[in-house]
């Protein structure tokens, strides 16, 4: 029977992409996997990457079902790449069963790995395209999203004339931007090639506006930080200690709301959790799966992304699977309460 199940509840979350592909509508987040990295000094990356869990991590959501790969040029200077191209060599799955996306716009120094800037300009872009595609070891990238949030939509252009030329070129299956903005976002909605947006998406951060204009436009919804960095796993309490000084947890970059700046998880937060716990694993859920099932429940284009740092990590997240979106009762519920207390 819970075989069963499982078939049937996968079944329910399978979504046919802008390219022909049939996938579950939930993709594994590499960020972590590119290990240490600093900008000005401050982290922008994670301490205590091991290469190896993070390869085994990739095969135990390949196991799982996930074909949804979400990476940026940016995580390790191309290190998270690399690892995903050896994963793929390693596992006995198609090239074309994968959904390989990834990210460009910010520049990084060859020889320290380190964030040095960011670019907009034509020739950057369609060069960065170029050294994903050989860094992940195929002849065509599923999707390459605009790395740069809140980007001046008037110094953009050159950005999306090197994905359309490498979109015609056969580079590439299709493009977007990584933006929380929702008229940034749509600028380019109506381009030939233009098939998705990443942005925020989590119980702290619902996004519906962003969730419905990508309804409208027809575009697919990668959802970034679903579990809050980890705060939505229950593995954080009021009394865990900060991230080490080589984590972007505690870099206090402003963009970082779930976490103080001295890496300790944002008490306000985690007190707004608490009041939801029970319905997030009313129907034997984790909490991981709980918080990932209220992403998928929110919009049937939305794809939540959870990173994945070890083998447990990915069981957990993807054993959302075997239940699929929580139901739209639980949703009102949480919601409700949410909004109550914020």
């Amino acid at each position: 029977m819970k075989t069963l199940r499982k078939d049937l509840t996968m079944a329910t979350t399978q979504i046919k992409i802008w390219n022909g592909k049939i996938v579950p509508r939930i993709g594994i987040g590499t960020w972590v996997m590119g290990g240490e990295q600093y900008a000005d000094g401050k982290p922008t990356g994670w301490s205590g990457v091991d290469d190896a869990e993070s390869l085994r991590t990739l095969h135990t959501a390949f196991d799982m079902g996930v074909r949804i790969i979400d990476t940026a040029d940016q995580y390790g200077a191309g290190h998270s790449e690399e690892m995903i191209a050896r994963a793929l060599s390693e596992t006995h799955l198609d090239r074309d069963d994968f959904v390989l996306c990834t990210k460009v716009g910010i520049l990084c120094d060859a020889d320290t790995g380190n964030i040095i800037g960011v670019t907009d300009k034509e020739s950057d872009i369609s060069a960065a395209i170029d050294a994903s595609l050989k860094r992940l070891g195929v002849d065509q990238i599923d999707l390459v999203k605009f790395h740069l949030n809140h980007h001046a939509i008037d110094q953009s252009e050159g950005v999306f004339r090197a994905f359309s030329n490498a979109f015609h070129a056969g580079k590439i299956a299709g493009f977007g931007w990584s933006n929380d903005d929702v008229e940034g976002a749509m600028v380019y909605a109506d381009m030939e090639g233009y098939v998705a947006v990443q942005h925020d998406l989590n119980l702290f951060s619902p996004a519906d506006d962003m969730l419905r204009a990508c309804e409208a436009h027809g575009l697919w919804a990668f959802n970034r930080q679903p579990l809050a960095m980890g705060l939505l796993t229950g593995k954080y309490s009021k009394t865990s200690l900060g991230a080490g000084k080589n984590d972007v947890k505690g870099s206090g970059f402003d963009w970082l709301k779930y976490f103080e700046d001295d890496g300790t998880p944002s008490l306000q937060l985690l007190s707004l959790f608490d009041t939801v716990r029970d319905l997030l694993t009313s129907d034997g859920r984790s909490l991981a799966q709980g918080a990932l099932g209220w992403c998928l429940a929110k919009s049937d284009r939305a794809i939540p992304l959870p990173g994945c740092r070890t083998v447990a990590q990915a069981k957990d997240n993807f054993g959302v699977l075997e239940h699929g979106p929580l139901s739209s009762e639980i949703v009102t519920q949480i919601d409700a309460l949410l909004t109550q207390d914020s």
